[in-house]
Order: structure tokens, then C-alpha cells, then sequence
């Protein structure tokens, strides 16, 4: 118990890279002018932006490398999504579904902060 409330506190602290999230997901390569999805799908997976740019159409936020994006899905009655994502320029996002972030939320406290923070 008191070394989960040490790995609490300092996740809590810090800034968490997500790199270790490569193995539970699946790399998804979109291009220029793709829609990525749409506000209103059904969201089943969120996105951590490995290359490229994209831009949240509603309400006009460009993501880049090393965002996480569609995360709100999984918290949005209904499960659907509150945003269009468009693919602005080329890249590669790991596509990881939700039934994997709610496990890796309860297994790992840095992830589940992290998450939280979003």
C-alpha cells in the first residue's frame, strides 16, 4: 500500500511520456484531408499522436506529436465523440481502444493521473 501511494504521489507530480503505450495499440497512418472522425460517431478507441498534425475541428484545436486525442469518448454519455478530427498534415497515431485504457487506468497510477489530467 505504501509504495502505490509513492507511485500516486509522483505521478501526480510529474509529466508521464507515453511511449510505453506502443504494445496495446495499433499504428494508424492518415493522410492530409482524412477524417479521422467525426463529431457524434460512436468512439470505441482514443489516439496518441505519434507523427503528423491534426485539428479538432469543434472547437479548432490543432494536436501534434505526443497528444493524446479522443479521450473524451469514453467519458461522453453515450460513448459518443464530442469532436471532428481531420488529418492536417500526414502521420501515424496508435489507435488504442477503450477496454485497454480503462485496464492500463487501474494498472498503472502514472497513466491513471495522466489521464485524469487530460
Amino acid at each position: 500500500m505504501l509504495r502505490l501511494v509513492r507511485q500516486t504521489e509522483k505521478a501526480a507530480d510529474g509529466d508521464l511520456s507515453l511511449d510505453w503505450l506502443e504494445p496495446f495499440g495499433t499504428e494508424r497512418r492518415f493522410k492530409a484531408g482524412e477524417v479521422v472522425f467525426r463529431k457524434g460517431d460512436e468512439a470505441s478507441e482514443m489516439f496518441y499522436v505519434k507523427s503528423g498534425r491534426y485539428r479538432v475541428v469543434e472547437p479548432d484545436i490543432e494536436v501534434g506529436t505526443g497528444a493524446v486525442v479522443g479521450e473524451l469518448g469514453l467519458l461522453s454519455p453515450g460513448n459518443l465523440r464530442t469532436g471532428s478530427l481531420v488529418c492536417v498534415e500526414s502521420g501515424t497515431a496508435l489507435s488504442i481502444a477503450y477496454s485497454d485504457v480503462k485496464q492500463l487506468y487501474y494498472q498503472n497510477p502514472e497513466f491513471g493521473f495522466y489521464f485524469l489530467k487530460l
